[in-house]
């Protein structure tokens, strides 16, 4: 046995408040819930609230700022783990990694922005210099998936990306799908960019072919947002609401129940990084309707776990669905979910290789283009 004591790696990451709704925040908590095997020490410091009081905003960055500082210049950390998506987000984590260099720390940062390609294009050439500088700078770039690595590389060639696909428990059991009583679930905030109005719409045909082949259906929408009171209104406009059951945000608890009694998972979003939801609904052996956009083909593969089509397709979207709930393949599709899910998302081997990441960011190695993928 080795008596040399092993040396205590310390992490200190940054993020949104952990009341901040979202696949991030879930991410963020399965950090800080897990226990490292080898000797990592993790401190959280918030750096955003959700609120429209621009001044709570800054005041709240202000004093993590602050908390950073101390941290920084007294805490003996070794690496400042930043989880990054566009705009605001952006903003605030340049400051943050500015700081971290001029302290000379090393730097990981976690990219998680569905928009950061188009929130890149769209950027002054100031802000494009600065955003090419993180990227180029950090010590490692964590990236979801290929799709996003590759964009990550097309907007920054010489990042140093690590892919890290997102993961998730694997249930103990998963579900018996029930191909004539129904569920169909939908689990994310009621926004535009998650396609909720365009699943109300398509909702007609499928109902109408589902209950013409003797089955019922039911849609559970689990979630809020600003369209949520949009998407109440058009599911009464088109008659289907004895249809649809509107639960509003979930707790961990609920949602786990919410998916143990579901049958088919669908997210027409019209971008994405990973989902943890769609990762979420595999997990217990679901298959998926969801669109080709991020990295969300690495867990849905077409034809063999689910169906992907393109963002704002109202019409394939009910097409699939129906073709998808009424094939004699539909059990089996659940079967290759749960496979993808232990294969590629089991959230064991994923720490493992965090472990290694922040070991091996730590001890100066040279990570070059390494691929999180099994």
């Amino acid at each position: 046995m080795n008596s040399k004591k092993q040396k205590n790696t310390k992490v200190l990451m940054v993020g949104s408040s952990l009341k901040v709704k979202g696949g991030m925040t879930t991410v963020v908590e399965s950090f800080l819930q897990h226990e490292f095997e080898r000797d990592i020490t993790l401190k959280y410091i918030p750096t955003h609230i959700e609120t429209k009081n621009s001044l709570c905003k800054k005041l709240f960055f202000l004093k993590g700022l602050v908390q950073i500082l101390n941290e920084l210049i007294f805490g003996k950390v070794e690496i400042i783990h930043m989880h990054m998506s566009e705009r605001g987000s952006f903003s605030r984590k340049y400051i943050i990694f500015k700081l971290s260099k001029f302290f000379n720390k090393k730097v990981i940062t976690h990219t998680h922005g569905a928009e950061f390609e188009e929130f890149y294009n769209q950027s002054d050439e100031k802000s494009k210099r600065k955003i090419n500088k993180l990227l180029k700078e950090s010590d490692t770039v964590i990236t979801l998936g290929e799709s996003w690595n590759n964009i990550i590389k097309r907007i920054e060639n010489e990042s140093n990306t690590f892919i890290l696909r997102n993961s998730v428990p694997i249930p103990a059991k998963q579900n018996k799908l029930n191909d004539k009583k129904i569920k169909i679930l939908f689990l994310a905030v009621l926004i535009k960019r998650k396609g909720i109005l365009d699943l109300i719409e398509a909702s007609q045909k499928i109902i109408t072919e589902l209950e013409s082949k003797n089955k019922q259906v039911e849609f559970v929408i689990a979630g809020d947002g600003e369209l949520e009171s949009a998407s109440k209104s058009l599911v009464e406009k088109l008659g289907v609401s004895k249809y649809f059951k509107f639960v509003g945000w979930v707790n961990n608890e609920q949602k786990q129940e919410l998916l143990k009694e579901s049958d088919l998972f669908v997210l027409p979003s019209y971008n994405e990084g990973l989902p943890l939801s769609i990762l979420e609904a595999i997990s217990y052996g679901i298959p998926v309707i969801s669109t080709n956009v991020g990295s969300i083909n690495e867990a849905v593969k077409n034809e063999e776990n689910g169906y992907l089509i393109n963002p704002g397709d109202k019409e394939k979207l009910a097409d699939f669905t129906i073709k998808l709930l009424t094939d004699s393949n539909f059990k089996q599709m659940g079967e290759a979910s749960r496979k993808v899910a232990v294969d590629l998302f089991d959230i064991d081997s994923y720490f493992k290789m965090v472990e290694n990441l922040y070991l091996t960011v730590d001890q100066r190695k040279t990570l070059g283009n390494s691929h999180g993928a099994k």
